[in-house]
């Protein structure tokens, strides 16, 4: 049974910013859904201010999805871009499971 997750409106746009778009997620199989582009299931900071947050917004909504388990955070040096944050497994499968009941 996939888990469930309930989200805020500032979350879930958070969760939709950059290159994510969840009508793509169609199958409960994770990061193999879009082709595995890493692109589809990660965002930065600077992918948040872009969506309209604010440095404090973005501070808290993504503390809250982490404690959701909606978010995995992947620590990297500026050089790498800096820290990216990725859709967890879990909530990306959430996520096709709403998708394909939707489309039956």
């Amino acid at each position: 049974m996939t888990k469930t997750f309930e989200l805020t409106e500032k979350e879930t746009k958070l969760t939709q910013c950059a290159d994510i778009e969840w009508k793509w997620f169609t199958e409960e199989i994770g990061y193999d859904n879009c082709g595995g582009d890493p692109a589809a299931f990660c965002f930065n900071l600077q992918d948040g201010i872009k969506a309209g947050f604010t440095k404090h917004e973005l501070a808290g909504v993504i503390g809250s999805l982490e404690k959701k388990n909606v978010i995995d955070i992947e620590e990297r040096d500026q050089i790498q871009g800096g820290t990216l944050y990725w859709l967890s497994r879990s909530f990306i499968n959430f996520i096709a499971a709403k998708n394909i009941e939707a489309n039956k």
